[in-house]
């Protein structure tokens, strides 16, 4: 048996409560083989190296290694204002997850670190608590550097570190602090003129100019419920939108928020962790409750008083987006209704604060949200909207009025990258044939010529991800699909290679060699739904099938709205089908109706339906399973995490087609989940509300389904969740309880919260999944 993670102090209490096992797991037994594999994870490793894992094939230690399976990743990779080198973050050989800043010269393709990140720092970096929730929210599990940006010179580079404010100079090759406070600085940027540097303190917005190193506060009135130029938990973690202040062009005014928590409710919770527990006071809105209230200012850049701008009379709205127009004489603001049904596009004069309507779009459902609009020189605008049932690029005078359709058809934008006015071309990412890939493309501003420049470095068809140049000359692109790790080169505009940055082959010294020999493609089709609609999937078949052999199969789930799961791009995920597939497991994925990049009307069907058509295709999906002559039906299992694992509890309660599943993390209350997220789908509970929609949370819920969860059920939580709060799993729990079912087996982990950071926790966790089928569905 493998040891158990927690301490005994925070044992005996959770076993008494039911929440973990009481049985005694603190002895190894030699008897399952346990041995030592310390070159992947360290000590950590030795305990989860089966004896079935043959040389060659993938396990629970070897997906989280050091360095990464993927081999080396740039991120944040940018273009200088200059076009003469790219600077990124890149994670160190004997650490992947600690970032230095680094630059490679777009003529040789030489590289060299610019900056290492722990020599500034006398000691290991402490994060501030609201740092390391930015980070949760921004999904950052990297440390070190983890932001910087340039100055429109290409003189200087700004970064943060260790909660202080660093600048580095091209021209003397030195970085200097410029600051060094008690507080945390967050959220710092550097002016387009590189004269000053804007950061976040205390809940303030602060500005020093770097020729005399004067500091200025910007913003007053912070407390304990008040904040500015930040943005609220949920348009973090729902909207996309992670700062809350934006510099005018010309550098004369700033626009910020004040956002005040004081109407949300505070939630009591406990986090656990290895030394203690934590007890946590957070304004946590959950659905049918009160939101912050949300104000928008501009202040001189050389400080003085903020001018409150109109953003109309309703307190209860979401500001998702704020754009400066190229003069700086206009600053545009993104107003979503409450019900996430309408959005205004204020155009507000910053001299008066007054502002106008620029234009409105309205949807029966909802209105996602996209960072697709784009101001121009003459006045007007270009953005993207779903409005026809796809994304699409549409073109805009001053005054929002001559819309015009750049891209149309039955296929998505999924990226504006970059508009040259000059050339009136405009450079996009999407797909046209088929949602398994990406590409990148260019149109014409009269929309008449569609160019696909990129090339998938000879290969037939993959995933492209670009990020130009500010000129859109030249642009950064990354290529992969389920054969090459994702590569990054230099391009021009027309996608000719100009250099690599990252060619990162399967070579003999590649991380991902070793394994090359056991590593299986998977296989792509698509099954009808119920109203005839193509469901994607992909199939990871074991290798060596021996005919007429069947095999337990396990299907991986998302199935929620803004996410895509079947693709043919590399990544982290395709890991541990890998390592189930080697145990002689057929492991299938497939994205149900409700899942994102096929089209509005693809998404909408969850709309007041969750755990409706998605457990309906999902089920289709166990019956394609059900009917390949290699697949034991009786030995079929379900794993997912978050929405995966809310999915994965409703699969086995609404379905007979499973006989085992692992849920992590699992929604299994609606009521108790934030409320732009859940008001999206299922509309306000407020039974007073214009938009309550009758028995859509009740059927929602798990709770509505518990007398079908008979098959046995591995619960996963991290024990410092402020995503998914962990007290959806204790529900849980007590409610099995109650109904006197034994079925359930948990496996809770100290100090991890929504995304798992920890090393030896990611191995355990899953080694614990793997272990949980082996031992109920393999024969």
């Amino acid at each position: 048996m493998r040891k158990f993670l927690l301490p005994l102090s925070l044992l005996a209490p959770l076993c008494l409560f039911g929440l973990v096992s009481c049985e005694n797991k603190t002895t190894p037994d030699s008897k399952n083989g346990l041995g030592k594999n310390e070159n992947i994870a360290g000590e950590y490793t030795k305990e989860y190296i089966r004896p079935e894992i043959k040389p060659g094939q993938i396990n629970a230690a070897i997906i989280h290694s050091d360095p990464a399976l993927s081999g080396p990743v740039l991120t944040q990779a940018k273009i200088s204002p200059d076009g003469q080198m790219v600077t990124v973050l890149q994670g160190r050989d004997d650490n992947f997850f600690q970032q230095d800043l680094w630059s490679y010269d777009l003529t040789t393709g030489a590289g060299k670190r610019l900056v290492s990140s722990t020599d500034l720092l006398g000691a290991p970096e402490q994060l501030s608590e609201e740092e390391k929730n930015r980070r949760e929210r921004a999904r950052i599990k990297a440390s070190g550097i983890v932001s910087y940006s340039w100055d429109s010179q290409a003189k200087t580079l700004l970064f943060p570190l260790g909660g202080d404010v660093f600048v580095y100079d091209l021209a003397s090759k030195t970085a200097k602090r410029i600051t060094n406070t008690n507080g945390y600085e967050t959220d710092a940027r550097i002016s387009p003129s590189g004269k000053y540097v804007s950061y976040v303190r205390d809940n303030d917005l602060y500005l020093t100019d770097l020729a005399n190193g004067r500091e200025t506060r910007l913003s007053f009135g912070a407390n304990e419920r008040v904040r500015n130029a930040t943005a609220s938990f949920v348009v973090q973690e729902e909207f996309n939108r992670f700062t809350g202040y934006w510099m005018s062009p010309n550098e004369n005014l700033i626009a910020y928020t004040q956002i005040d928590e004081s109407p949300i409710k505070i939630e009591n919770r406990l986090e656990f962790y290895p030394d203690g527990i934590k007890n946590i006071s957070q304004r946590y809105p959950f659905a049918g409750t009160d939101n912050a209230r949300v104000k928008l200012g501009i202040v001189p850049i050389k400080g003085g008083k903020t001018l409150w701008v109109d953003i109309g009379d309703n307190p209860d709205i979401y500001l998702t987006r704020v754009y400066w127009s190229q003069d700086g004489n206009t600053l545009y603001a993104g107003i979503l209704s409450r019900d996430q049904k309408k959005l205004d596009m204020l155009s507000i004069n910053p001299k008066t604060g007054k502002s106008q309507i620029l234009f409105s779009e309205t949807s029966p459902t909802w209105i996602n949200i996209k960072s697709g609009f784009r101001p121009l020189s003459d006045g007007g605008f270009i953005r993207t909207s779903e409005k026809s049932g796809f994304r699409h690029i549409y073109r805009y005078d001053a005054n929002g009025k001559n819309e015009r359709a750049i891209t149309q058809g039955n296929w998505p934008v999924t990226a504006l990258n970059c508009i040259s006015e000059k050339a009136g071309k405009i450079y996009f990412t999407g797909w046209r044939d088929s949602a398994l890939v990406r590409d990148i493309y260019s149109v014409d501003f009269d929309g008449k010529t569609i160019t696909k420049i990129s090339k998938n470095n000879g290969q037939k068809d993959g995933w492209n991800s670009a990020s130009f140049s500010s000129n859109c000359e030249s642009y950064i692109g990354t290529f992969s699909n389920k054969s090459t790790p994702p590569q990054t080169g230099v391009y021009k505009n027309d996608g000719t290679r100009l250099i690599w940055l990252n060619e990162n082959k399967l070579d003999k010294t590649h991380p991902y060699f070793p394994y090359l020999e056991s590593h299986i493609m998977p296989e792509y089709g698509q099954i009808k739904a119920e109203d005839g609609t193509a469901l994607n999937y992909m199939l990871y078949k074991p290798q060596n099938m021996q005919e007429g052999k069947k095999y337990p199969a396990i299907t991986i789930v998302y199935g929620g709205p803004g996410v895509q799961k079947v693709h043919k791009a590399w990544d982290d995920k395709m890991y541990l089908p890998q390592a189930l597939a080697d145990l002689g497991f057929v492991v299938f994925r497939l994205d149900n109706r409700g899942s994102a990049n096929r089209g509005k009307a693809f998404e909408d069907h969850i709309y007041r339906n969750m755990a409706g058509v998605e457990v309906k295709d999902q089920a289709l999906g166990a019956e394609f399973l059900k009917s390949l002559n290699f697949v034991d039906s009786e030995r079929m299992g379900v794993y997912g995490w978050s929405y995966g694992g809310y999915m994965t509890l409703h699969m086995l309660a609404q379905t007979d087609h499973y006989k085992a599943g692992v849920a992590g993390a699992p929604v299994t209350d609606w009521a108790l989940y934030d409320t732009a997220y859940t008001e999206r789908f299922l509309g306000d509970p407020r039974k007073d509300n214009p938009n309550y929609t009758k028995g859509a949370y009740e059927n929602a819920s798990v709770f509505s389904h518990l007398d079908g969860l008979k098959e046995d059920v591995l619960l996963i939580h991290g024990m410092a969740d402020d995503n998914v709060i962990f007290r959806h799993s204790i529900k849980l729990v007590d409610e099995m309880q109650k109904l006197g079912r034994h079925n359930l087996r948990t496996m809770f982990y100290p100090s991890q919260k929504h995304g798992f950071t920890a090393k030896t926790a990611k191995i355990h966790r899953d080694q614990e999944i793997i272990d949980f089928f082996v031992e109920k569905l393999r024969p």
